[in-house]
C-alpha cells in the first residue's frame, strides 16, 4: 500500500537499468570498435568526457534537491539526459559504414582531426551522460522518505524491510542489464560477445542504437511517469 515506494522502485530501477546497459562494455566495444573502428582512441576519451561533464551536474543536482526537493531534481536532470540522447540517437541513425564524415574521430596518423559529427556527438553525449550519471543513485536517499511515510501511513517503523525491498529491485535490475545485452547480441547471430578484433556485422548498428539510446530513453520515460505521481515532494 506504500505507493511512493512502488513508484520510487520503478524510477530507481529505470535509472539503474539505463546506466547499466549504456555503459556495458560489450555495447561500448560495438560502438567504438566495430562501428567507429578506433576503440583505443575513443573509449577512454569518451569516458573521461562523461565524468568531466558529470561533475557540474553533481553540484546542480544537490542545489536543486536542497531548494526544490529530490523529486524535482531527479525529474529535471533525467529530462536533460532524455533530450540530449535524442541528439545521440539521431547521430547514430545517420552513421554509415565507411563514411569518414559520419564517423567519430580524434586522431588520424598522429594528427588531431575532429569533424562536425564528432563535435555534435561530444556535446550531446557529454551533457546527456553527465546528467543521467548524476541521477543514477539519487533514488537511494529517497528511500528514507518512503520509510518515514510508511510510519506515518501505518504506524510501523520498518526501514530494514523497505531498504531490503529497494535493494532487491536494484540487484535484479543490475543483473538484467547484462542479460539484455547478451540476448541482443545473439539476435544478430553473434555467438560470443564482441571484442576489439570483431569486425562490423550487419545489424550491429541497430543493436547499438537500441542498447545505447533507445532502452535508456525508455527507462527515463518510465522514471518520469513514476515520479510524476510521486507524492513525497520537497
Amino acid at each position: 500500500s506504500n505507493k511512493p515506494l512502488q513508484r520510487l522502485m520503478v524510477a530507481g530501477g529505470g535509472c539503474k537499468l539505463a546506466l547499466g546497459i549504456a555503459t556495458n562494455m560489450t555495447v561500448l566495444i560495438m560502438l567504438y570498435s566495430c562501428m567507429m573502428g578506433n576503440y583505443d582512441n575513443l573509449y577512454l576519451p569518451m569516458m573521461v568526457l562523461g565524468y568531466v561533464f558529470s561533475a557540474p551536474f553533481f553540484v546542480l543536482t544537490v542545489r536543486t534537491s536542497q531548494k526544490y526537493g529530490q523529486k524535482r531534481s531527479l525529474m529535471t536532470y533525467v529530462t536533460v539526459a532524455l533530450v540530449c540522447y535524442i541528439g545521440v540517437l539521431a547521430l547514430l541513425l545517420m552513421w554509415q559504414p565507411g563514411n569518414p564524415a559520419l564517423n567519430l574521430q580524434f586522431m588520424t596518423n598522429g594528427k588531431l582531426t575532429i569533424n562536425l559529427y564528432t563535435i555534435a556527438f561530444l556535446l550531446f553525449f557529454g551533457i546527456g551522460y553527465g546528467a543521467y550519471y548524476s541521477t543514477a543513485d539519487m533514488p537511494i536517499p529517497m528511500v528514507a522518505d518512503c520509510s518515514d511515510y510508511e510510519t506515518y501511513r501505518s504506524g510501523q517503523y520498518i526501514p530494514g524491510i523497505i531498504g531490503t525491498l529497494f535493494s532487491l529491485i536494484d540487484k535484479l535490475v543490475s543483473s538484467l542489464g547484462s542479460t539484455v545485452v547478451g540476448l541482443a547480441v545473439l539476435l544478430i547471430g553473434i555467438e560470443t560477445l564482441p571484442d576489439t578484433t570483431t569486425p562490423y556485422m550487419p545489424g550491429m548498428k541497430w543493436v547499438v542504437i537500441v542498447l545505447f539510446c533507445f532502452l535508456p530513453m525508455v527507462s527515463w520515460l518510465l522514471t518520469q511517469y513514476a515520479m510524476h505521481r510521486y507524492s513525497l515532494t520537497g
